[in-house]
């Protein structure tokens, strides 16, 4: 069922309290400016239009606004100034509002959004998508590599077309220097085989040494070898040494 109704009905002020409503009090709804910061706003009438809504928020340059009730689906659904929105029997209804121009639709998973800026900064994408810590949110690119979105960090909107964000499970890398080159892998562990297998160019007359730790010396890594790169162990640092120089 749509949240929307059509307007010119009437209606009665209900002493229900249902999920989102205060008891006696009116219905209370979230609502947000230009981001997701929501604070709770109440109303009298249960069928408020988009106007009652952003007057109730203090928004009275109703016409210099862009309203959107937040769907169980996530989907951003705009609410006009006199379309009304049964409150009734509904948890609390989020509501975000845009002052800005021009407004730009992405989509979120399945979720159709619509944000008023040329960029979203990356927490909203992870507080409407609902992920937690353990995962991470991407801009999907189409036959390519997806592209991270950093924690923290924007993402750009203005490119040709709509944008489609993912959320996935965050990918943990580990950083490594081979000859002072820094490298990235997703494992935790790697053999003297694969880290040489990484290096574009490696010399096979050559051994993979480790600097030590400390006071350690640095020694030779056998193919087979696995070094952990967890960080505890520090940032490893290895080289390529002629085998018959070294030691």
């Amino acid at each position: 069922m749509s949240i929307l109704e059509n307007p010119g009905h009437s209606h009665g002020t209900s002493e229900m309290a249902g999920d989102g409503q205060l008891s006696r009090r009116g219905f209370r709804v979230s609502f947000a400016l230009n981001g997701v910061d929501f604070r709770t706003i109440q109303l009298d009438d249960p069928v408020p239009t988009g106007r009652q809504i952003l007057k109730a928020a203090g928004k009275h340059n109703v016409d210099d606004h862009a309203l959107f009730v937040i769907t169980d689906d996530g989907d951003f659904e705009d609410v006009r100034p006199d379309e009304a929105v049964d409150l009734r029997g509904r948890a609390m209804l989020r509501f975000v509002a845009f002052d800005t121009d021009p407004l730009r639709r992405f989509k979120l998973n399945d979720s159709r959004i619509v944000w008023g800026g040329s960029s979203v900064p990356e927490v909203v994408l992870r507080s409407l998508s609902g992920i937690g810590t353990a995962e991470a949110v991407f801009l999907e690119v189409r036959g390519g590599t997806d592209q991270l979105v950093p924690v923290g960090g924007m993402a750009d909107l203005t490119a040709a077309g709509v944008e489609r964000f993912i959320t996935a499970p965050h990918k943990v890398s580990y950083r490594f220097f081979v000859n002072g080159k820094a490298y990235e892998t997703e494992k935790k562990k790697l053999t003297g085989a694969e880290i040489k297998a990484i290096v574009p160019g490696w010399d096979e007359s050559h051994d993979l040494a480790l600097e030590g730790e400390g006071d350690d010396p640095d020694r030779i890594v056998a193919d087979d070898e696995a070094v952990s790169l967890d960080p505890k162990h520090g940032t490893r640092r290895f080289s390529s040494v002629p085998k018959a120089n070294f030691g």
